[in-house]
């Protein structure tokens, strides 16, 4: 199997798994939607308040407020990687050197590494949104409404999964940069 140019010995099925992963990123909203599926099951189940319904309204405030802080900020540093990223994979050797190792990157790996960037954006920008409604729409009440802590949450697991996917690309691109 060859991925950026780079010989990689196929290492049987966890790296066939992984690879799928790193290709198809709108899975992770599957994957996401499986994950709070499970929670919601397991809690009625267990015959538990679903999702954050019996959390102190202070503390589900906190955390929903908190993920709109982080999901705002990683998603301008991921914006801010993008720029550069461009720079990075756009720059070219001087006439007479020999070329960089990132310009032996094919169009394809060059949007592959983009596509996992771009898709990182729009769902911490959703998870910004769903927690700050989610704080709007529980207010101070007793119990917490499970709909929209179950969207709040698909979002989350599936940002967590593109944030995964992106740090392997600056790796990727790191180690390609520097070989």
């Amino acid at each position: 199997m060859s991925l950026y140019d780079v010989d990689v010995e196929h290492a049987g099925r966890r790296r066939t798994v992984w690879r799928w992963f790193l290709l198809h990123p709108p899975a992770d909203y599957a994957w996401a939607v499986l994950a709070v599926l499970m929670w919601l099951g397991l809690a009625w189940l267990l015959k538990q308040p679903l999702m954050l319904e019996g959390v102190d309204p202070g503390a589900r405030r906190t955390l929903f407020q908190t993920l709109a802080t982080l999901a705002g900020a990683t998603a301008g540093l991921t914006l801010t990687s993008v720029s550069m990223l461009i720079n990075v994979l756009g720059k070219k050797a001087a006439p007479g050197q020999r070329e960089l190792p990132l310009e032996k990157l094919t169009a394809l790996h060059r949007r592959q590494i983009g596509e996992v960037f771009l898709f990182a954006i729009p769902g911490l920008g959703l998870l910004v949104v769903a927690a700050l409604v989610a704080v709007v729409l529980e207010g101070d009440g007793p119990r917490g409404l499970w709909i929209p802590e179950s969207v709040v949450f698909v979002l989350t697991f599936a940002s967590v999964l593109a944030l995964l996917r992106v740090a392997w690309a600056l790796r990727r691109v790191l180690a390609i940069a520097t070989a």
